[in-house]
């Protein structure tokens, strides 16, 4: 799996900083798995995400997405289906800095979360509680597409 080199490139362009990461969603039945960050990570702290990281050199976006779910949960590659590969979107978090982001859908076959320090709580949500949240940047519209997948 590549990334859209004409998006990081037009970036680029813009004098912009623009880092490539990966999210991940999972499910679980009817549930989708959300973890709350940290006050101790770097960026947006106390806010619920997906499983992210960033990508590191050499490496493919899928590869990152399942070390970054094991690191973060504890959840095995054998315990996860890949469902779907969401199209990359991007989030301005300052207007020199730029995430480009490829989102993943996987179908988890456990519950069992161990967190590593990124995340202080998680819980396994309906679609009918995504308004009780507050979510890294345009992680709701991702969650929104997921839910409507089953």
């Amino acid at each position: 799996m590549k990334y859209d080199i004409d998006l990081v490139e037009k970036m680029i362009k813009k004098q912009n900083k623009t880092y490539l990461t990966v999210t991940s969603v999972l499910r679980n039945g009817n549930k989708i798995l959300i973890l709350k960050r940290s006050p101790s990570t770097k960026t947006m702290q106390n806010v619920w995400a997906g499983i992210s990281g960033y990508l590191e050199s050499s490496e493919d976006l899928l590869s990152r997405a399942l070390f970054e779910i094991y690191e973060e949960t504890k959840i095995n590659r054998n315990e996860l289906i890949l469902d779907k590969i969401l199209d990359q979107i991007t989030v301005n978090i300052k207007p020199d800095l730029t995430l480009l982001i490829q989102p993943f859908y996987f179908l988890a076959t456990t519950r069992d979360v161990i967190l590593n320090w990124e995340h202080t709580e998680f819980r396994w949500i309906s679609s009918y509680e995504l308004d009780e949240y507050e979510f890294v940047p345009r992680l709701y519209e991702i969650l929104k597409f997921c839910f409507c997948r089953f």
